[in-house]
């Protein structure tokens, strides 16, 4: 190692996301369809330490697509629990724990990360001593692929700001034990802020939200 080389010590991400794609009130439309576009976001993506923690909340559907068509990867786990009730933190609490990755961050099972989103986690973790990072997210709301998303400038605050906009190190003292209810993102993100004072916004990030009623499109 050369003198004043800087040895990353954050390398390899944990992606957390939780499924469930039996209908509810409000849920979306081709639900199995777009869990299988956002599972092929994170194998397509540029990062090459990594690791899909898919959280199967009671979903035997999860489970069937997972066997047939994600199994062989090693980078992608599965984790089956019993139904949870909805908005309940232990779904993402026990994919959490799960995680071996240095850093961790979200994937809802109908959006999307874009090619360089975890890495650009990764490299901005190695040049601070942050504990957690935020940053803006896309929406697409149009899908024809020529119509760029619309940038989501985001800011800590309730009803702004969500699991699709941070990322946190693979800290024992973070968990979403008693996050729960509507909202239950915001009150693990009102945790970090209140626990965990090394935080920053970061940019380059790319996770985009779908809005595109019965599209699967990109």
């Amino acid at each position: 190692m050369k003198i004043n080389e800087i040895v990353p010590r954050y390398i390899k991400i944990s992606v957390v996301m939780p499924s469930f794609l039996g209908a509810y009130n409000g849920s979306a439309k081709n639900r199995e369809a777009k869990f299988e576009r956002a599972v092929n976001s994170f194998l397509t993506n540029s990062h090459s330490e990594r690791e899909l923690i898919i959280i199967s909340d009671g979903c035997h559907k999860t489970i069937e697509i997972y066997e047939k068509k994600y199994k062989l990867y090693e980078e992608i786990k599965l984790i089956q629990l019993d139904k949870q009730p909805m908005f309940s933190g232990m779904v993402r609490e026990f994919g959490l724990r799960a995680c071996t990755g240095d850093v961790v961050c979200y994937l809802d099972g109908d959006d999307i990360i874009g090619y360089n989103h975890l890495n650009n986690i990764v490299q901005k973790f190695n040049t601070s001593d942050d504990d957690w990072v935020y940053f803006d997210d896309q929406i697409r709301y149009n899908h024809l692929a020529h119509i760029p998303p619309t940038v989501r400038s985001i800011k800590l605050e309730k009803g702004l700001a969500g699991t699709s906009c941070i990322a946190h190190s693979n800290n024992q003292f973070i968990n979403w034990i008693g996050c729960d209810g509507y909202g239950h993102d915001w009150t693990f993100i009102d945790r970090l802020i209140k626990l965990f004072p090394r935080y920053r916004k970061i940019d380059g990030c790319s996770y985009i939200v779908h809005h595109i009623p019965n599209s699967v499109d990109l």
